[in-house]
């Protein structure tokens, strides 16, 4: 017996650039559609499928119902593993075709993107790779909202349907100006900082890691600055404006001022960070994220690289 379906792939393609965009003139100018045939598409999806996909508001956009939101995580799930059949088809398997979209922790970007995304265009000339950049919520908001494959984050909470895999760990340390008093100690106990302006690296999730830190080493921290900008926060302490607690460390001391920062390796038992790739868990990985997964997994691996871990001597983990 013939199998024959309800619906169809331009419907599904319809839908999901309309849940992407959650506007469907914006979906339709993607599409390079008129907006009538986009909105006759859905209309007849959600007929066949007897569920409306979308509430509509009047010069206000869609809002995805729980149908809709269930539907594009299937549809993904569909486009990844059609994707993967026609890679294979394709002979050459060692290079990755096709487009990918990228989240990006906007922290890692720095460290990551420029050495990733040229390593990517030699290994694989035939994909184009494009980015997001944000703090954690918004990258998992990019999975989960189909805008973007895959995620190169810290690992903070971020709910359930995430799957994650990790690929390299950091170790926190404190950053003090040249003149500080423990600039040369080389290694600080955080109660020696107890009395000393903080300045907080304050993004989403990553602030209150920050702050556990200091809380189980039985500090409450003189939050004197608070920035989002990961280079903010070097230029306030190089200038002397207080202390910091950081995870990435750039190849050079010197900052957007001119000014310098000293790194302290941190005497507590204070945990690092991990960066991983994530994805939606029901959704395959296709060849193209798994390309990017690779890529990243090589350019951590290898020390000469500013993404590189660096694990200092004196280190026990």
């Amino acid at each position: 017996m013939v199998q024959r379906f309800p619906v169809t792939l331009t419907q599904l393609v319809y839908f999901t650039e309309c849940a992407k965009s959650l506007n469907m003139t914006a979906a339709s100018q993607e599409l390079h559609v008129a907006q009538s045939a986009v909105s006759t598409a859905i209309t007849q999806l959600e007929r066949s499928l007897g569920a409306s996909l979308f509430i509509r508001q009047h010069s206000k956009g869609l809002i995805l119902t729980s149908a809709g939101e269930t539907l594009l995580r299937d549809a993904q799930g569909i486009f990844g593993a059609l994707t993967d059949a026609i890679d294979t088809i394709r002979a050459d398997q060692h290079h990755a075709r096709g487009s990918v979209t990228v989240a990006c922790f906007n922290t890692l970007s720095p460290f990551m993107l420029p050495q990733l995304l040229g390593g990517l265009r030699e290994t694989h000339p035939e994909l184009e790779v494009e980015l997001i950049e944000g703090d954690h919520d918004a990258c998992l908001s990019a999975l989960r909202g189909g805008r973007a494959e895959i995620a190169i984050t810290y690992d903070l909470p971020g709910g359930d349907g995430i799957a994650r895999t990790v690929m390299a760990e950091f170790r926190p340390h404190v950053i003090v100006h040249p003149g500080h008093p423990l600039a040369d100690a080389g290694t600080v106990a955080l109660r020696q900082l107890a009395d000393d302006p903080f300045v907080l690296l304050d993004l989403p999730s990553s602030s209150d890691y920050f702050l556990a830190i200091l809380r189980d080493a039985g500090i409450a921290p003189n939050i004197r600055y608070r920035s989002a900008s990961y280079e903010t926060v070097r230029a306030m302490v190089s200038t002397g404006l207080g202390y910091s607690i950081l995870n990435q460390r750039p190849r050079t001391t010197e900052t957007y001022t001119g000014d310098r920062t000293v790194a302290l390796e941190i005497a507590d038992d204070a945990p690092s960070l991990s960066v991983e790739i994530a994805s939606l868990a029901q959704v395959r990985r296709s060849s193209r994220a798994r390309a990017v997964e690779e890529a990243v997994r090589a350019l951590l691996a290898d020390p000469a690289h500013p993404a590189a871990p660096i694990v200092p001597a004196s280190s026990d983990g």
